[in-house]
């Protein structure tokens, strides 16, 4: 591990009499006393507590590291560290203790957590805690810090974070919503919303830019309504964009540099209506007015932002959190109750469970890795491969049996069922009777209901008919057989192709045949 600082790098004297910085983003932290709030808008809690460090020669020298990476890195650096350090580390700390034995103690302190650390696989964690230590055997030696341990430390050998583990191992909570199976649930509730209320806007416009775009929550609080424009505002055809912020890019601030994307036209309506509810909330904080889209964030927070407020980050004191934009998500579907069917309880959505999702959806049509990375906004191609190597494994075999216990939550089916054409809506007209052809045996032939659509219907019959409104299926009819028609073709194209898409291009048609053929029961 290569973690090691030269001293000609870091070097630096940090005297007691500082009561300010200024942060790499060019925002002022009160340094004077032990409570640090920091201009970090993206998190709930991003106050510092140094008092909770019992021993003060520790606490200055985490002290001196978070400034060093304050002033040199970012913000987000400076609070990782802290929280890293304590978590892993200081909170460990059981009392006084004499200087003498400082630096023995801190050094089984660390083993402790290396060894903790490594008995739950994620070794990784104690990077930042390592980096603090090394850096502070060169620049505070004297508050406790062995020159020979550091150089062990350095040596240690210490794996990456351990990206795409949830989309690898399929996990129904924290991996990919199943294209199939659950994310239609979303989708279809973000169709059907209609709550006007500013909390249920901002609910659906959070899911709509989620599924669209799958970027970081941190991505979502710093939009402004200046982000979102309706290019040739007269024209039918509405055609919508939205420069969304980067971030952990090369750039200081997040907002230094955005990135245009093209924005479907129902979720550019859903923006269009947010904003014009938000309008009407009047934005004003220390004698300053929000009046102008550049100021103004897309998401608002009501209850202003709280760490911008004690860190005096004026320009950022509307902006939601991360936190805020999950629970969001999570709010959107508590109020449709929306019951997975592989979990049989509510859906668990999160910002990074719809990026995984959009990820391996594209990686499964065939899209290129360095346009997924650019979808995704990395600077490179490395952090995408996991969505190419589970591209063709992430599907579901299904029967009878579970299609049509699926079938009860995925409610793809809108039609009505009839008894007889008496009961039919074009029951008189022989050519909106719908037959049922068999793939494997064309001969075998069977009416399976009415045509509702009084003009010219341009789905696909059959399969189309059961995902519409206006299908009227027969009670009569043997539903069963084409439901067994249907699951014998899906499994013929797994084995056939090696896209799996071709494979279950059909599960919304499964489910929504399974659910005719339960209601017949």
């Amino acid at each position: 591990m290569n973690t090691r600082l030269l001293k000609a790098q870091t070097a630096r004297q940090f005297e007691p009499e500082i009561e300010k910085l200024i942060t790499r983003e060019g925002k002022e932290v009160d340094i004077s006393g032990d409570i640090w709030r920091l201009p970090y808008s993206v998190r709930d809690h991003s106050t510092l507590d140094f008092k909770k460090i019992i021993n003060l020669d520790i606490r200055e020298a985490l002290k001196n590291h978070v400034i060093d990476r304050l002033k040199r890195i970012s913000t987000h650096a400076g609070h990782a560290v802290y929280q890293d350090v304590w978590r892993e580390v200081l909170r460990h700390w059981e009392g006084p203790l004499d200087k003498v034995y400082t630096k023995s103690y801190l050094i089984s302190l660390f083993e402790s957590a290396i060894s903790r650390a490594r008995s739950r696989k994620r070794l990784w964690a104690m990077y930042r805690p390592i980096q603090w230590y090394i850096w502070s055997a060169d620049n505070n030696p004297e508050c406790g810090f062995s020159e020979i341990y550091a150089q062990e430390l350095e040596s240690l050998e210490l794996p990456g974070n351990p990206k795409g583990e949830a989309v690898r191992m399929e996990d129904p909570e924290s991996g990919p919503l199943h294209k199939s199976l659950e994310l239609p649930l979303l989708i279809n509730a973000l169709k059907s919303d209609e709550g006007q209320s500013l909390e249920h806007l901002q609910q659906r416009v959070v899911v709509a830019l989620s599924i669209a775009f799958g970027r970081n929550p941190a991505n979502l609080t710093f939009l402004r309504e200046s982000d979102f424009e309706r290019l040739a505002p007269g024209d039918k055809d509405p055609c919508y964009i939205i420069r969304m912020p980067r971030i952990k890019k090369r750039f200081v601030n997040p907002r230094d540099d955005l990135l245009d994307e093209y924005l479907d036209p129902h979720f550019g309506v859903l923006i269009e209506k947010l904003m014009e509810v938000s309008k009407f909330v009047p934005l004003n904080f220390a004698d300053r007015v929000f009046v102008k889209p550049e100021e103004r964030p897309l998401l608002i927070n009501r209850d202003g932002n709280k760490a911008a407020i004690l860190s005096k980050d004026i320009d950022n004191v509307f902006n939601l959190t991360s936190n805020d934009i999950s629970r969001l998500l999570s709010a959107f579907v508590k109020r449709h109750n929306i019951i997975s069917p592989l979990t049989g309880k509510l859906l668990y959505v999160t910002p990074r469970r719809l990026r995984y999702t959009l990820a391996t959806g594209l990686a499964a049509e065939g899209i290129s890795k360095r346009e997924l990375a650019r979808i995704l906004d990395h600077t490179d191609t490395q952090h995408v491969n996991v969505y190419f190597e589970m591209a063709g494994k992430i599907v579901e075999h299904l029967d009878k049996a579970t299609a049509k216990e699926f079938s009860k939550y995925l409610n793809f089916f809108k039609g009505t069922l009839i008894d007889s054409d008496k009961d039919a809506v074009n029951g008189e007209r022989h050519d909106k009777h719908l037959i049922f052809v068999d793939e494997q045996n064309p001969a075998e032939q069977s009416d399976i209901g009415v045509c509702g659509e009084s003009s010219v219907c341009y789905l696909d019959p059959p399969y189309s008919c059961y995902l519409c409104p206006k299908f009227q299926p027969y009670r009569h009819a043997d539903h069963e057989h084409v439901l067994t028609c249907l699951l014998a073709g899906r499994e013929e194209r797994l084995k056939k192709y090696e896209n799996t898409r071709l494979g279950i291009q059909l599960d919304e048609v499964i489910s929504a045949v399974a659910q005719v053929a339960k209601l017949c029961e």
